[in-house]
């Protein structure tokens, strides 16, 4: 990095649908390289809760909702990271040293670099720092296997975090490293991102900086000019496996396939009344039997009998994560959850969503 490149430097923190990313964020503010840092929070809904889980971390922050970020929410994105700007010079919120973005887990890295291209403004004010992505030790086979947005995030990284890493032994941690080493090869990277780890969110943010200063130390040997950006391999997956091309090449195999956006879409499931715990997880058990493979996340703060709870499932996990919600409640906020299906629902599953009030955000 050129030494006297007075950008805000940008982080992007990518992985797929409940890879972890919102834990290690939510640590990462509390220690001294992030303290004070900007948030721009994108996520597949209306009813947003990484915000709400994250509130009180940072006064800078931005919420990106209702699309992804890499696809129709780039305006969106671009809107959000000139505000912030402006606010901080005009004094109205306290000055961040940086900034990081969190996406959806169905984003793509090379989409949202692009939008800090969008504007002369960007260009000038923002660098991309490194892109981090997640992915969860416990399902990463699955998901690698199954969701090209989770290959593109991992073909977009500068360093990949393998996630979770309490939820396997050692033998299969080391497995999987050798597997994603693999992938990556597969991939033909110029440069593969840096591996790390972390178990119940452990990895400081100390040493992630570090590894991501060796990362660019081994990438850019001359010295980045402000406008300059790194460039992104688009990865497409089609029925002999991967395509890969940089962005901006004409490419007649990929034509309008990102144009129609991910495979998903975000359901809204109210919680009007007040079941006991039990019974929240007998239904959400109930959901993830209905709609199998077709059930790509379910994420929500819930008011029980028991009390207020946060529970998650992420996509190939048997059993939802429940956990205490300690944080405020107020009159606008809603009981229930963000749920995330495939776009293409069989007929029953979409009828047992029908009978259960699960109906679209945008209705």
């Amino acid at each position: 990095m050129n030494t006297l490149d007075k950008r805000i430097p940008v982080y992007l923190l990518t992985g797929y649908l409940g890879s972890g990313k919102t834990s290690l964020l939510k640590a990462w503010l509390g220690q001294d390289a992030f303290k004070d840092a900007a948030l721009v929070i994108n996520e597949l809904g209306e009813v947003g809760l990484d915000n709400q889980l994250l509130s009180g971390a940072t006064e800078s922050a931005a919420l990106v909702a209702s699309a992804c970020v890499c696809c129709t929410g780039l305006p969106g994105l671009a809107e959000a990271l000139e505000d912030l700007f402006w606010a901080r010079l005009e004094r109205r919120m306290p000055r961040f040293p940086n900034l990081v973005i969190e996406t959806t887990g169905l984003a793509e890295p090379g989409p949202v670099a692009e939008a800090l291209r969008s504007s002369d403004l960007l260009k000038e004010r923002y660098r991309l720092a490194g892109v981090i992505t997640c992915l969860s030790a416990s399902t990463a086979d699955a998901v690698l296997k199954q969701h090209a947005e989770a290959r593109a995030q991992l073909a977009g990284a500068d360093v990949l975090v393998i996630t979770k890493t309490d939820l396997v032994n050692d033998d299969q941690l080391a497995a999987l490293t050798l597997r994603v080493q693999h992938q990556l090869a597969h991939l033909e990277l110029e440069h593969a991102p840096h591996l790390l780890t972390s178990a119940q969110a452990c990895l400081s943010a100390d040493d992630l900086l570090a590894s991501l200063a060796l990362r660019a130390a081994s990438v850019k040997p001359v010295s980045q000019t402000p406008g300059q950006f790194r460039e992104f391999k688009a990865v497409t997956t089609l029925a002999h496996g991967l395509h890969l091309h940089r962005p901006g090449e004409h490419c007649d195999i990929c034509e309008g396939t990102h144009a129609s956006a991910h495979a998903a879409q975000a359901l809204w499931w109210p919680l009007a009344d007040l079941p006991s715990l039990a019974e929240v997880s007998a239904q959400v058990q109930a959901l993830q039997s209905t709609l199998g493979s077709e059930l790509l996340r379910l994420k929500g703060r819930v008011q029980t009998t028991e009390g207020a709870h946060v529970i998650q499932l992420a996509p190939f996990e048997t059993h939802a994560e429940v956990c205490q919600d300690e944080l405020p409640w107020s009159d606008t906020t809603r009981s229930g959850f963000t749920v995330i299906v495939s776009s293409h629902l069989s007929a029953a599953s979409a009828q047992w969503l029908t009978q259960h009030c699960i109906s679209s955000l945008a209705a």
